[in-house]
């Protein structure tokens, strides 16, 4: 079976969720959804005064996720009801009871998942510990266990914290197709200081031969702000270097947060308008912002033509390779926008561009060969 080059985590929100059912993955990359809610979007309340009309059979889990899902143009899928994910105030209330009444309880989650089955030929379901959670022992094994027969290809997930714990559990039972994501969180490989708190479980890496190998890093901080962006500038804390020596740690594959900042999950603050843009050619990124009144127009007479005029686009326009062509849909908005096609007053519609664009950036340096040994 081939294993995929790279691997897109999206959290499945409406931007996410345009950029998943649009885009076309090919066979090198796999998009992995992480499902934090049990709705995409809760029912609309009812308007004052408005008759009451006969109420409708809320859809079941399945029904609203395995419609997007199907979708997807990608030949496999790795789905994932995130274990992982931080419980914070400051997440909508929807949220949070999923996080607490589903994914907080291994053996719901368990059946949530399995209730996607009629995706199974597609959908590889990610497995992550329960020892930080509830303190269960063995709780990966009792997972694989649970999933494996309605389920081919199973994933697993780990990190720093637990890796040594969960990585006795895994060698005993995955198979060769399965995968192996370990998420290196804020540690950068390439920093010596931040290499040595990680060593250990990378050296451990190059004897795991039982199945495929995922490294995960975010390369944007969510600590960063639009507005604190130097308007034009190249972000020289962002280091996006792990798709160049993710074989050097032992693995086949490596994933990020599609060009944008790993989501929180939050409530989202006020406007604030700013862009993070890929220049595929040095492998960097850019920052842009408006101005300090913080208006949505910012993105159509600030933003967009400075992006268009940026020595970043330049240097795609001039490469070989196809990176903002017809194919880019990120790039075919900014370029609605700047035309007066579309509307550019939308944060949202930003995070979709920058997703659409890096996606297609990584799918053209795939298809020139970039990876290849």
């Amino acid at each position: 079976m081939k294993t995929p080059v790279y691997i897109p985590i999206l959290r499945l929100r409406q931007e996410e969720k345009k950029v998943l059912t649009s885009f076309d993955f090919g066979e090198d990359i796999y998009p992995y959804v992480e499902i934090f809610k049990e709705f995409e979007r809760l029912p609309p309340k009812p308007k004052p005064g408005a008759k009451a009309k006969k109420a409708r059979e809320p859809k079941r889990f399945p029904d609203v996720y395995l419609p997007t899902l199907r979708s997807i143009n990608s030949d496999k899928v790795f789905v994932d009801l995130p274990v992982h994910l931080k419980l914070s105030t400051k997440m909508k209330k929807e949220v949070i009871e999923f996080l607490r009444g589903v994914i907080g309880n291994r053996q719901v989650r368990t059946d949530y998942l399995l209730s996607l089955s009629p995706l199974s030929d597609k959908i590889i379901p990610v497995i992550s510990t329960y020892a930080q959670r509830t303190g269960e022992p063995n709780s990966i094994r009792i997972q694989e266990a649970d999933l494996r027969s309605t389920f081919g290809i199973l994933a697993f997930r780990t990190s720093e914290l637990t890796f040594f714990n969960d990585i006795s559990q895994i060698a005993a039972i995955a198979q060769k197709d399965d995968y192996l994501f370990v998420d290196l969180e804020d540690y950068n490989p390439m920093v010596q200081e931040e290499l040595e708190m990680i060593e250990d479980m990378l050296d451990h890496l190059k004897t795991f031969d039982k199945c495929n190998v995922v490294l995960i890093r975010s390369a944007i901080q969510n600590t960063i702000k639009n507005f604190e962006l130097d308007h034009g500038a190249c972000l020289s804390i962002v280091d996006n270097s792990l798709m160049n020596v993710f074989e050097n740690f032992a693995a086949g594959s490596f994933a990020d947060y599609a060009g944008i900042k790993k989501d929180p999950v939050t409530d989202g603050g006020g406007i604030s308008p700013g862009f993070i843009f890929y220049d595929a050619v040095e492998n960097r990124f850019y920052g842009f912002k408006g101005s300090e009144a913080r208006e949505l127009e910012d993105f159509e007479y600030i933003i967009v033509p400075d992006v268009i005029g940026s020595d970043a686009a330049s240097r795609m326009q001039s490469s070989r390779l196809d990176y903002l062509g017809a194919e880019n849909k990120g790039w075919q908005i900014i370029e609605n926008i700047e035309r007066g096609r579309e509307s550019g007053k939308s944060q949202a519609k930003f995070k979709r561009i920058s997703m659409e664009h890096y996606l297609h950036c990584i799918k053209m340096k795939i298809l020139s060969g970039y990876f290849l040994p």
